[in-house]
C-alpha cells in the first residue's frame, strides 16, 4: 500500500489504517527495537518500546502529510529514536562512563578481537542472505523461531497459519538452510 494511500485511508478509517500499518511493519519494528535493545532489555522492556512506538506513529503520521517521505522510513525513523531513548534510559541505571580527555580512557581497552568480529558479522550475513533465499513464510518462521525464540503457535499469528503446518514448514525449510549453508560452506 503506497503512502498517498495510507493517508486516503486515514481519512476514511483511522482504526483500519492503523491496524494496516500495526500489521505491515510490525516485524519491522520488532526487529529495530529488538536488535538495539537486546544487549540491555527485558523482553517486556523491549515490548513496551515497541508499543511505544506505534503508539508515536498513530499519533504523529496523519493525513495533513506533514511528513513528506514514505511511511517505511517513517516508521524506521520513529523506531530507532525510541529504541535509544529505551536504551539510554535503561544503561543510565548504573553504567560507568569515561571522558575522552580522561588519562583513564588511555588505559581502557577490549577483550574483543576485532578480525573475530568481522569474521561473526560476515557469518552472520551470509546466514541472513541463506534465510531471506528460502522465501516467505519460511524465512519469517525461521527468523521467528531461531532468532526471536518464538513458539509455533506465536509463530501461526504472526503469519495466518495454523501452529502444526508451522511445524511441518519449519521442519522443511530449516533442511533447506541446512542445505544451503553446507553447499556455501563447500564453495569456500
Amino acid at each position: 500500500m503506497t503512502d498517498q494511500q495510507v493517508r486516503e485511508l486515514l481519512k476514511s478509517s483511522p482504526q483500519t489504517a492503523h491496524r494496516l500499518i500495526f500489521d505491515e511493519y510490525y516485524n519491522y519494528v520488532y526487529t529495530i527495537v529488538f536488535n538495539r535493545l537486546r544487549s540491555c532489555a527485558s523482553r517486556e522492556d523491549i515490548d513496551e518500546c515497541v508499543s511505544d512506538v506505534f503508539s508515536d506513529i498513530f499519533s504523529r503520521y496523519s493525513t495533513e502529510g506533514e511528513y513528506n517521505g514514505d511511511i517505511r522510513g517513517f516508521v524506521a525513523f520513529i523506531a530507532k529514536r525510541r529504541a535509544v531513548d529505551m536504551f539510554r534510559r535503561l544503561t543510565s541505571r548504573g553504567v560507568n562512563t569515561v571522558s575522552i580527555d580522561d588519562d583513564e580512557a588511555m588505559q581502557l581497552s577490549s577483550a574483543e578481537r576485532v578480525d573475530e568480529l568481522a569474521e561473526k558479522a560476515e557469518t552472520g550475513h551470509a546466514i541472513l542472505d541463506a534465510v531471506r533465499s528460502l522465501g516467505e513464510p519460511d524465512s519469517t518462521i525461521i527468523m521467528q523461531k531461531y532468532y526471536y525464540g518464538r513458539n509455533s503457535a506465536d509463530i501461526a499469528d504472526i503469519v495466518g497459519m495454523k501452529p502444526a503446518a508451522v511445524r511441518k514448514r519449519l521442519s522443511r525449510a530449516a533442511e533447506k538452510l541446512r542445505k544451503i549453508l553446507t553447499d556455501m560452506g563447500e564453495g569456500r
